[in-house]
């Protein structure tokens, strides 16, 4: 079984509770990742921990969409073309938009690794992961008090 189909596979049986922000809304979650199959499979993942979720192709389709609101918490891979997950973080940095960042990916490049742990990575996950692994680090993320 892949990443992909594990993380399938086991997100019907995640936890149904909801987690509310402060002002009683459900979190919103971004996924940016090149490949469709993860994207789909993490949209499916964290909308079964409760949470609304939205993802993109690309670091540029995210930038573009950023008009319409922050996300709470950005799930985000480091390898893709165009822009990687490192840039994207810098951009981000650059124009002072502070999003919590957790970085899933199955590459072991260190010096992107290093360098998107420097542009703040809350997080950085390895492929293959399981559910609750990615779930304790959102929720750190999202109701952490850093």
């Amino acid at each position: 079984m892949n990443a992909v189909q594990a993380i399938q596979a086991s997100g019907a049986s995640c936890g149904d509770r909801s987690e509310r922000m402060k002002d009683g809304t459900l979190p919103n979650i971004c996924i940016v990742d090149d490949d469709e199959a993860v994207r789909g499979a993490l949209r499916l993942l964290v909308r079964s921990f409760g949470w609304q979720a939205r993802s993109f192709s690309s670091a540029r389709e995210f930038l573009e969409a950023l008009p319409e609101g922050k996300p709470d918490c950005l799930l985000l891979d480091l390898n893709m073309p165009e822009m990687n997950g490192a840039e994207l973080q810098e951009r981000l940095a650059s124009q002072g938009i502070s999003i919590p960042v957790i970085v899933i990916t199955g590459q072991k490049d260190l010096k992107l690794l290093a360098r998107s742990r420097a542009a703040g990575a809350r997080a950085l996950i390895s492929k293959p992961f399981q559910d609750e692994e990615l779930k304790a680090c959102i929720e750190q993320a999202l109701y952490s008090t850093h």
